[in-house]
């Protein structure tokens, strides 16, 4: 199986103008909290985090002690000019072999309404707990659409571990998770209906 790890960079975020009717979701990228654990060892701060878990929306059942797991967002820019495609692409060619390359990492295009020549990736190895509180504070710089996040599902999944499913598994997995969850907030995917079992 060797198709693309990530969706075209213009389908991977809900336009600003939509934004407000996702609820906090997983795949959200958000500004960094202020809190001591989101530094380096160095005192560098965090440029950016990626929401994590709960994979279920962060509403009302949420406080703002809820505790959530954060992936560090970096630019692309920070890596070594070898490695930048290789993160971009999530493959790399060696020995005539297409080879999933940087496992650990989910790129992520320019942000809405930011330097649009500034492109992000996600370190699954570096993760943080942050209260929801402060998350929302610090405020959503993003808001990843519901293709988007089955790509981040899928890769998550293959760094966790390495199974690497198809995007259609991912997706038809997800479509149930959604199409039987009454809760569920905000729009539906097109390819998730509400499954009424009644």
């Amino acid at each position: 199986m060797q198709d693309f790890w990530y969706p075209l960079a213009d389908q991977y975020w809900v336009s600003p103008a939509d934004e407000a009717m996702y609820p906090f979701r997983y795949g959200d990228v958000c500004a960094t909290p202020d809190l001591p654990n989101l530094r380096t060892g160095k005192g560098k701060p965090w440029h950016k985090v990626l929401v994590l878990h709960p994979s279920c929306e962060l509403g009302a059942k949420a406080g703002p002690d809820t505790e959530v797991l954060v992936a560090r967002v970096n630019r692309v820019s920070d890596i070594g000019t070898n490695q930048r495609a290789a993160v971009r692409l999530g493959w790399a060619e060696r020995d005539g072999r297409l080879l999933v390359a940087h496992a650990n990492t989910f790129w992520l295009p320019p942000l809405p309404g930011q330097d649009s020549d500034i492109d992000w990736y996600a370190d699954f190895r570096r993760l943080a707990a942050v209260p929801l509180g402060d998350l929302r504070e610090a405020g959503r710089a993003a808001a990843m659409t519901h293709d988007t996040r089955v790509r981040l599902i899928r890769r998550e999944i293959y760094f966790k571990y390495r199974w690497l499913l198809d995007v259609d598994e991912v997706r038809n997995n997800e479509s149930r998770r959604i199409g039987n969850d009454a809760t569920f907030e905000g729009p539906r995917p097109s390819w998730a209906p509400y499954f009424d079992s009644t």
